[in-house]
């Protein structure tokens, strides 16, 4: 069978929904819960479905030696995994997978154990599972072939596009939450230069010396003040400026996207993506 665009296409597809359903499966098990997994809102997971494109082009030419087939799919789709895993997380700051605990891992991108399934996918995709699916493909006219990609390629040009739009919002919260834990441990340094500064001035006991611990006193106490008031006041004023720079529609999107990634980490903003966790962890009257 010759494969056109249209036929790339229509496998992509496919193989991003049947990605979509065992990984949904599969955390929504370990969850004991129903979990929508995956980046985009629908239920496609583009990771599976360029993967499968991937592990077909390279694996294909080899369909007789299953274990040049497992070879060549493991290094092909892992070399993808990396690659896409580094710029979602130059992109937008954050690993929607992360592999940090899994030994003999790459930066927490790609791991031996995530690659070894990757190579038994792809003896399974191409000595078995692809041949029902390309049998489906040629019992298609063309006409109704192009109709189907067209439709799958307009809705998930759209779920991607607001996917992404989460995805940056997030980032910007993020940014801001880091901005604001920077404040709070600049307020934390000067007060360690001033009591440095107290405990070196009470050794002496001239009137301009004295002046200067009361004001340097002076000076922590308000800054220790405006500390607790910050930590106490953080949750609201976070919540307060969500209300007011987005509306409830996007804030529950953002809700969203990690609920449907619900091993997302983000190593450039720790502190910030855990605050941020925690928050919306704690608001439950949230629409999506």
């Amino acid at each position: 069978m010759i494969y056109t665009f249209s036929t790339w296409l229509f496998f992509f597809y496919f193989y991003c929904f049947l990605g979509w359903v065992w990984e949904t499966c599969y955390v929504s098990v370990l969850k004991a819960k129903w979990v929508n997994r995956g980046f985009m809102r629908g239920p496609f997971l583009p990771i599976y479905g360029s993967g499968a494109i991937v592990v077909l082009i390279f694996t294909l030419p080899f369909r007789a030696d299953p274990v040049l087939v497992f070879f060549v799919g493991m290094v092909s789709a892992t070399i993808l995994e990396y690659f896409t895993g580094v710029a979602m997380e130059q992109m937008f700051h954050v690993r929607y997978w992360d592999y940090s605990n899994q030994r003999l891992n790459l930066n927490g991108h790609i791991c031996v154990t995530s690659s070894l399934a990757w190579g038994a996918f792809s003896v399974i995709l191409t000595l078995y599972g692809h041949t029902p699916v390309e049998r489906l493909v040629s019992r298609m006219s063309t006409n109704v072939l192009e109709v189907i990609v067209f439709v799958l390629t307009v809705y998930i040009s759209i779920d991607m596009a607001e996917s992404i739009r989460e995805a940056i919002n997030l980032k910007e919260v993020l940014l801001s939450l880091e901005e604001n834990n920077e404040d709070f441990r600049r307020l934390q340094k000067h007060i360690e230069v001033a009591s440095a500064f107290y405990g070196g001035e009470l050794k002496e006991r001239s009137e301009a010396g004295l002046r200067k611990i009361n004001s340097a006193l002076e000076t922590g106490k308000e800054m220790y003040d405006r500390i607790g008031e910050s930590s106490r006041m953080s949750r609201a004023a976070f919540m307060q400026k969500m209300s007011s720079a987005r509306t409830k529609k996007e804030y529950g999107r953002m809700n969203s996207l990690l609920k449907r990634n619900p091993r997302a980490v983000s190593r450039m903003h720790e502190e910030a993506f855990s605050r941020f966790v925690e928050f919306t962890g704690e608001d439950a009257d949230v629409d999506e």
